[in-house]
C-alpha cells in the first residue's frame, strides 16, 4: 500500500494494542473499541499502486472479502488512496467477507459485534459508502440483496480451493463488466 511505516492500533477496552500484539499474543480476546493507523498522515501511496489505477488496460478495481477494519482500511487510509479509487472511471466491487452471519476466520465479525455494527453484507456495504460501485454477496445471503444500497451479486463466496477461486473471480469480474457502462456514465 504505502513504502511509508505505518502501524495499525488496535484500541481496546483495556488501552491501545499495536496489532501484532493483539492478533498473535491476545489472540483477538481483548474487546475493540477503535482502530488506528500510526503514521497513516505521512504515507504516500506506492508507486506501483499509482501505476496500477494510471493503467488503461484496467477493467475493475476488487477489494477482497478481507476484513474491512484490520486489513482493507489500512489501505484505504493512505492519503490520495480511496480518493484515487472514488474516482476511478472504471467499477470498485467488493466481495463480502461475511457469510451467513459469520466471519469465514479472524476476527471481523467479533469486531462487528464490539463496535456495535450489525454482522451483514449490508454493514458491509455501508462501510464501504462511496467507494463501491457493487457487492457481492453469498448465496447464503441472497434474501438480503434488496436491502444493501448498492448493485449486488449472488454467488458462492467461500473459497476452499483452487477451483471455488476461479470461479468467484469469474463471477466478480462478470458482475463488474456489468456495471461498467453504468460507472462510465456517472
Amino acid at each position: 500500500m504505502s513504502d511509508s511505516p505505518v502501524r495499525t492500533v488496535v484500541h481496546t477496552r483495556d488501552g491501545p494494542l499495536q496489532f501484532q500484539d493483539y492478533f498473535v499474543r491476545h489472540r483477538c480476546a481483548p474487546v475493540v473499541t477503535a482502530v488506528s493507523f500510526s503514521g497513516i498522515a505521512g504515507a504516500r501511496p506506492s508507486p506501483a499502486f499509482v501505476d496500477a489505477i494510471a493503467d488503461p488496460g484496467l477493467t475493475a478495481i476488487v477489494i477482497a472479502p478481507s476484513n474491512p477494519w484490520l486489513s482493507i482500511d489500512p489501505i484505504l487510509a493512505v492519503p490520495g488512496v480511496r480518493e484515487a479509487l472514488e474516482r476511478a472511471s472504471i467499477p470498485v466491487v467488493a466481495v463480502s467477507p461475511i457469510i451467513g452471519g459469520k466471519a469465514v476466520k479472524g476476527p471481523t465479525a467479533k469486531i462487528m459485534n464490539e463496535l456495535g455494527i450489525d454482522v451483514t453484507p449490508s454493514a458491509i456495504a455501508h462501510h464501504y459508502r462511496g467507494l463501491i460501485d457493487g457487492l457481492v454477496i453469498d448465496e447464503s445471503d441472497a434474501a438480503d440483496a434488496d436491502r444493501i444500497g448498492v448493485p449486488v451479486a449472488v454467488a458462492r463466496t467461500l473459497m476452499n480451493d483452487l477451483d471455488d477461486r476461479r470461479r468467484l473471480a469469474h463471477a466478480v469480474l462478470a458482475f463488474a463488466e456489468r456495471l461498467a457502462d453504468t460507472v462510465r456514465a456517472a
